[in-house]
C-alpha cells in the first residue's frame, strides 16, 4: 500500500520545523522550497594597481559560493603572453581577506603559492574543458605521438605514443623536415601587444570565491542574516621579482624565443568586476530559518603562513617552527621553492615545489608537536608521501609521476633523463625540463594532524630534509587552524576553536 503524500505548505503558512534543511551547508535540499537566484555584477569601492576592495551591502539571501571576481592585465610589449599554466589568472593575486565590519573571517597569504598546491587536485578534464576557459588552468595531459621517421622507431604504429605532455584541444603541426611538433596555447589564452586590436582581444577570466575563501567551499554565508558591511580585501602581486638574478614579470609567462621578460603588465580596471550570486528561499522559509536560529554557529579551516629562505644547504636537515600554538591544527602542507624558477621564459614562473635532484635523494620529512613524532619514523618514499598527501586532502593529485618528482638516476633537464615527459615544446619550453618545463615541478607534500589534539604552546615543528641543486630556495609552509563563527542579532563575529 502507498505512503500517503504529505501536503505542501500553502502559501505564507509556516514550514514545518523538521523540514527546514541546513540551508547555510551545500548540498541537496527537497525540490518543494522554491529557489530564485539572483546575480549582480559591481565595481570595486577602491582600486589601485596594489589593491581593491569590492563592499556588499544587505544581500537579500545566501552569498554562492561559485561567486566569483574577473580579472585581466592589458597586453604590454611582448606578442605571445600567458598566465602560469598551473594557476591561471591567480597569478595576479598576492593575498586576500574576507571581513565583515571590521573583523577579518578569513584570509590567505602568498595566494599564488598556495593555491598552486590547491589546484593539484583539479581533475585533468575539468582543467580541458571547464578551468582553461574561467581561469587559464591548464594542466591536462595527453599522448604526444611520434613520426616514426622522426624520432620513432621503424616498427612504431600510426597511434604509438612515448611519450605524454599538455593537452588543450589544440593538434600541434608536425614539420615534415624535422617532425617536430611543437604545442601552443589556443588563440583566445595568448596577450598579444601587436596592435590596438590584439590588445582589446585580451582574455578576462575569473577566480571563485569559494578558491579565495576555502570555507565558503562547504557553508554559503547567510548574508541576510548580517547588517554588518562584507568587504573582500584583494592585494595584487608585485609586477615585478629580481629572485632568479634578473628583473623578470612574476605574474605571467613568455614564450621561450624572443620577447622581453621585465614587462611591467598593469591590472585592466574596467574588467575587475564582482560578479555574485545570491540565493533566496520563499519569504516564510527565510523567515522561518532566521527565527529558528537567532544564533548561528559553524566551523571552518582559517590558514597561516610560516616561511623559510636560504641556500640549498639550510634545508638538507632543517627543523623548523610554524606556529599552530595553542590551537587546533587539521593539516599542514608545504612546499621548496626554488628562487631560480621565478623567470617570465617558463610554463609556470616558479609557481612550483621543488622535488629532489634525483630520485635517489628522497626527500625525509616529519612533524613533531605535543612532544611526539607525527610518524614514528620519518617518511621518505616517494609513494607513502604521496598517499599522505591525499589522505590530507581527501583527494588525488592530478599530476604524473614524473611530474612529482625527478625520475631515473638524473634530473629531467639532463639529455639522458628517464622521464615520460615529453622533450616537446609548449609555447617554446620543453616540456619535461625542471627548470622551465614541469618535470619535478609538483613536489607539495600534506600531512593530517589525526590524534585530535590541542598543540601546545611550543607549537609545530616540520623536519625537513631534502637534497636540491645549488641556489636560494623558499619554504613556505601552511598552517590549518579550525574557527568557529558565530552570527547573532545581526553581527557575525570569529574565534580561534
Amino acid at each position: 500500500m502507498d505512503e500517503p503524500m504529505m501536503d505542501e505548505p500553502a502559501e505564507g503558512e509556516e514550514v514545518p520545523e523538521e523540514r527546514i534543511p541546513d540551508l547555510m551547508k551545500i548540498g541537496q535540499i527537497p525540490t518543494s522550497y522554491g529557489q530564485t537566484l539572483t546575480t549582480d555584477v559591481i565595481d570595486p569601492v577602491t582600486f589601485s594597481q596594489k589593491r581593491v576592495r569590492f563592499t556588499l551591502q544587505r544581500v537579500a539571501g545566501f552569498l554562492h559560493s561559485n561567486s566569483k571576481v574577473t580579472l585581466a592585465v592589458t597586453p604590454k610589449t611582448n606578442t605571445r603572453a600567458f598566465y602560469p599554466l598551473n594557476i591561471g589568472v591567480s597569478s595576479l593575486i598576492k593575498s586576500a581577506q574576507l571581513l565583515v565590519g571590521n573583523k577579518q573571517i578569513c584570509s590567505v597569504e602568498d595566494y599564488g603559492d598556495y593555491h598552486a598546491y590547491q589546484s593539484m587536485f583539479i581533475s585533468n578534464e575539468n582543467n580541458r574543458e571547464r578551468e582553461q576557459y574561467l581561469s587559464q588552468r591548464c594542466i591536462n595531459h595527453g599522448p604526444v605521438y611520434e613520426d616514426k621517421v622522426f624520432g620513432g622507431d621503424a616498427d612504431d604504429t600510426p597511434n604509438s605514443a612515448s611519450t605524454y605532455g599538455l593537452s588543450l584541444g589544440k593538434t600541434p603541426v608536425v614539420g615534415t623536415g624535422d617532425g617536430a611538433h611543437p604545442m601552443e596555447l589556443l588563440p583566445f589564452q595568448i596577450h598579444d601587444a601587436t596592435s590596438a586590436e590584439t590588445i582589446s582581444e585580451a582574455p578576462v577570466y575569473s577566480v571563485y570565491l569559494s578558491d579565495l575563501f576555502p570555507f565558503l567551499k562547504t557553508n554559503q554565508l547567510p548574508a541576510f542574516m548580517i547588517d554588518e558591511e562584507i568587504h573582500i580585501d584583494i592585494t595584487f602581486q608585485d609586477k615585478l621579482s629580481s629572485l632568479s638574478g634578473a628583473s623578470n614579470s612574476i605574474i605571467m609567462c613568455q614564450q621561450e624565443t624572443g620577447g622581453t621578460i621585465n614587462v611591467e603588465y598593469d591590472i585592466t580596471e574596467s574588467e575587475v568586476k564582482l560578479i555574485y550570486d545570491s540565493i533566496s528561499y520563499d519569504g516564510a522559509i527565510m523567515a522561518q530559518y532566521a527565527q529558528e536560529n537567532p544564533k548561528l554557529v559553524f566551523q571552518y579551516e582559517d590558514y597561516r603562513l610560516a616561511k623559510r629562505t636560504g641556500a640549498e644547504t639550510a634545508f638538507s636537515n632543517l627543523t623548523f617552527s610554524v606556529g599552530g600554538n595553542g590551537r587546533l591544527v587539521s593539516k599542514v602542507f608545504f612546499g621548496l621553492q626554488p628562487d631560480d624558477n621565478k623567470v617570465a621564459k617558463s610554463m609556470c614562473n616558479g609557481y612550483v615545489a621543488a622535488a629532489p635532484t634525483t630520485n635517489a635523494s628522497k626527500l625525509t620529512t616529519n612533524l613533531l608537536y605535543n612532544d611526539r613524532y607525527l610518524f614514528s619514523v620519518d617518511r621518505s618514499n616517494d609513494s607513502q608521501l604521496f598517499q599522505t598527501t591525499a589522505h590530507a586532502e581527501g583527494g588525488i593529485p592530478m599530476i604524473s609521476r614524473d611530474e612529482y618528482y625527478n625520475a631515473g638516476k638524473l634530473a629531467p633537464d639532463d639529455a639522458d633523463a628517464k622521464t615520460g615527459l615529453t622533450a616537446a615544446k609548449f609555447e617554446g619550453h620543453i616540456q619535461k625540463l625542471v627548470s622551465a618545463g614541469l618535470g619535478g615541478s609538483f613536489r607539495w607534500t600534506a600531512f593530517s594532524l589525526n590524534r585530535a589534539e590541542r598543540v601546545n604552546n611550543k607549537g609545530i615543528d616540520l623536519v625537513y630534509k631534502n637534497t636540491v641543486p645549488p641556489g636560494n630556495y623558499t619554504l613556505r609552509v601552511w598552517v590549518e587552524l579550525l574557527k568557529v563563527a558565530t552570527i547573532e542579532g545581526g553581527k557575525m563575529d570569529c574565534y580561534f576553536a
